[in-house]
């Protein structure tokens, strides 16, 4: 680890530490649709503060995949509910959200994070910063959130047992692609070397990750390739699935994100886009590049975000009126200079 990034997690655990422990209520959470790094990173943070004594609840927007559920047997992680929820949320003594800064990626959180008055802190390696969070802790150079906070809680003392480290491995190799991506560095390959110390298989998690997909998602998955389209001299490759041939294979609520990753293992491909009618006049964008070609930029256009080579949006339209504005907008993404 460099004296940068020493200095970094020194500098945060120095912040969090006194805040956790003179909180008696923790509530953490993740942005909707929460990924791997999100859930994670949630979890990862939770065995912490519970091993402290604290009241500690996690409250999610959707229930996990079931590709995640591994990380939770006890079932710590609810799902929204405001009878259930609102009070606790408004009445805890912190907040701590976990990998998203966006308030608008918050769903039906956002009403009592708002009104809370709890110390609110934004723990994230994404780029984009909301005045809302009173405390932010981010680096932009993390390779997942999940390591980041894999480092602070060591920085802070805290002993890390096999299911905190598990949770914060899976956070880190979903957000890195199983290492492939351009946030990879040392420091995340010494963050994982420790937590295989600790326990951690990496066949069991890849098996439970990435080896759990229903049938319905593989034939998804065959009707989407089979409709692929290449343009821009074989640079520019899409995909689209249409409400009907989801619904038509039982697929609605499935992760389709490996299916738009597979589209830059074609040569000479830089950037990829699946559009997937939702319905009720939405459609969600899923993007891919490599190299310096960033697609954050581009999914902020419509309201999204996420990372330099990957993001994603959702966008209000009919299916053909998206397709031909977004592929516009990749069109001139590549005809800027890489």
């Amino acid at each position: 680890m460099t004296a940068r990034d020493s200095e970094l997690i020194a500098g945060a655990a120095r912040t969090l530490k006194p805040l956790l422990l003179r909180a008696r209520t923790v509530a953490l959470a993740t942005h909707v649709n929460p990924d791997g790094d999100g859930i994670g990173s949630e979890i990862c943070l939770y065995h912490h503060v519970r091993s402290l004594g604290m009241n500690a609840r996690i409250v999610n927007t959707e229930a996990l995949p079931v590709r995640y559920r591994f990380l939770d047997p006890s079932g710590a992680v609810e799902v929204y509910d405001a009878p259930k929820h609102a009070s606790f949320l408004r009445g805890a003594d912190l907040i701590v959200m976990l990998d998203n800064s966006a308030t608008t990626r918050l769903g039906p959180l956002e009403a009592d994070i708002r009104a809370s008055r709890a110390t609110t802190v934004c723990i994230d390696h994404h780029n984009v910063l909301d005045p809302f969070w009173a405390i932010n802790i981010v680096d932009e150079e993390a390779c997942a959130t999940g390591e980041l906070v894999f480092q602070i809680i060591k920085a802070m003392g805290g002993r890390m047992d096999l299911p905190a480290a598990q949770a914060a491995y899976v956070a880190l190799v979903t957000d890195t692609g199983y290492f492939r991506f351009s946030k990879t560095s040392p420091r995340c390959h010494q963050a994982a070397a420790e937590m295989l110390t600790l326990g951690v298989s990496p066949p069991r998690v890849y098996q439970e990750v990435f080896e759990r997909n229903s049938a319905a998602l593989v034939r998804l998955g065959a009707i989407a390739l089979g409709g692929l389209r290449l343009s821009e001299e074989g640079r520019l490759a899409c995909v689209t699935l249409t409400r009907d041939q989801i619904l038509a294979c039982g697929a609605e609520h499935e992760d389709t994100s490996e299916v738009v990753n597979s589209l830059l293992a074609i040569d000479g491909v830089r950037v990829a886009v699946m559009f997937k009618e939702l319905g009720e006049g939405r459609v969600k964008l899923s993007f891919r590049s490599k190299g310096e070609i960033d697609v954050n930029r581009l999914a902020a256009r419509f309201g999204g975000g996420g990372h330099k080579n990957a993001a994603g949006a959702v966008s209000e339209g009919s299916l053909a009126e998206v397709e031909a504005l977004v592929l516009a907008h990749c069109r001139e993404l590549l005809k800027q200079p890489a």
